[in-house]
């Protein structure tokens, strides 16, 4: 039913992505957008509410099944309003306008691939409960999903269980991958200050020298790393800054540095950000300076719930088979505040695989087969889901 739908469909669904991937808006900036995404639900017919969070924007149906006396579960999808602010090198004759913002993630891709969800549930609204399309802003600060929780977003709108997808190179295309529990990584923001007496290069005893305790520092992380955190744990802590220095021959007063840190198991967080705080210890003993370290949670773990996990993996069965399903897909260690939501609501996030350069690539491009794909999961997980005779279900 969906797939002859959809074909009559496809070339709404495909203008919906050009309009939003020429008009790209990064984190909390997303009011054109917004906009687009609320005006086309309101057209379909839906309840919707904006400015939550921001920018966000929350859309609900309610199946003709449901009554006061049956009123069915609620559930409910996330997809992304944000760009990145990067420039795009693909050649698309629907390229970005705006040459210093690009959705070089998907989120255009993912809020058609919902939308296209939305159009199809409004006009077959056979089913029990209510569905609600989540349009998140600012996922790539990683701080949107928490802008909405603080507006009340799910006090205002209470939700059973809830969903999102991710465009994916590592599955091959169109494979649908499931991970059983961890989806994504935590990430930690780390920021560390080193001070020293400068000195001059060629006495370096007569100072503290902050550029080779940096050095060691970095090194003796990664390096031991690798001997107190089991190899079979997933954990990675990255240094992407080094600031410090004037002169080639002077030893600066001050170094800093800034990284990243991304685990799947909180116990791996917590073993690797007490080797930072050791590790810096023990360079101030050796190097004689002064450290100050601050790590920074800024979301947790994306953990799926494994009766979603269950659902995701039925519907994803449904509609492409299960040759072309991946349960217990492998997590990534990418991040997502998708996270802050399956932390209040059981959820499931799950990934559609897709070829071409990754994402935050400048030659990355959405792959429109992935839009029927997640439309069809989505709306599969809508009519599954939301049935009366799951009220007693719990979720574990």
């Amino acid at each position: 039913m969906f797939t002859n739908w959809y074909n009559s469909h496809r070339t709404s669904s495909h203008d919906w992505l050009h309009t939003l991937h020429r008009h790209p808006e990064t984190g909390f900036e997303e009011i054109r957008t917004a906009a687009f995404v609320a005006d086309h639900l309101i057209g379909f017919g839906y309840e919707v509410e904006t400015r939550i969070g921001g920018t966000g924007v929350v859309g609900t149906l309610h199946g003709t099944a449901s009554s006061k006396d049956k009123p069915g579960r609620i559930v409910a999808f996330r997809a992304e309003l944000d760009a990145l602010p990067m420039r795009e090198a693909a050649k698309l004759d629907y390229a970005s306008t705006d040459p210093a913002r690009f959705h070089g993630c998907g989120h255009d891709g993912h809020m058609v691939t919902a939308l296209t969800a939305a159009a199809y549930l409004a006009e077959h609204r056979e089913f029990d409960g209510t569905v609600r399309f989540i349009f998140q802003p600012a996922e790539e600060l990683l701080t949107g999903a928490r802008a909405m929780i603080a507006d009340g977003l799910f006090d205002r709108f209470p939700c059973d269980e809830i969903y999102a997808l991710h465009n994916s190179p590592d599955l091959p295309a169109g494979q649908v991958g499931v991970p059983m529990t961890a989806a994504l990584s935590s990430a930690d923001n780390i920021d560390i200050t080193i001070r020293a007496n400068g000195a001059h290069g060629s006495m370096p005893h007569t100072g503290e020298d902050a550029i080779a305790a940096a050095a060691h520092l970095i090194t003796s992380v990664q390096q031991a790393a690798t001997r107190l955190v089991d190899a079979r744990a997933a954990g990675v802590t990255s240094f992407g800054l080094l600031n410090g220095g004037t002169a080639r021959n002077i030893l600066p007063e001050t170094v800093r540095i800034e990284g990243t840190m991304r685990t799947t198991a909180t116990a791996v967080r917590d073993r690797l950000a007490n080797l930072l705080q050791d590790a810096v210890r023990a360079t101030e003993l050796l190097f004689g300076v002064l450290i100050d370290i601050d790590i920074e949670t800024v979301t947790p773990v994306t953990l799926n719930n494994p009766t979603c996990v269950a659902a995701a993996v039925s519907a994803a069965t449904r509609i492409v088979g299960a040759d072309r399903v991946t349960e217990n897909a492998r997590s990534l260690m990418a991040s997502e505040d998708f996270a802050e939501l399956s932390a209040r609501v059981p959820g499931a996030y799950f990934f559609i695989g897709q070829a071409g350069p990754a994402p935050h690539h400048p030659e990355f491009v959405f792959d429109t087969e992935i839009i029927p794909v997640g439309a069809a999961i989505f709306a599969d997980l809508a009519k599954h889901r939301t049935s009366v005779s799951l009220n007693s279900h719990h979720l574990t």
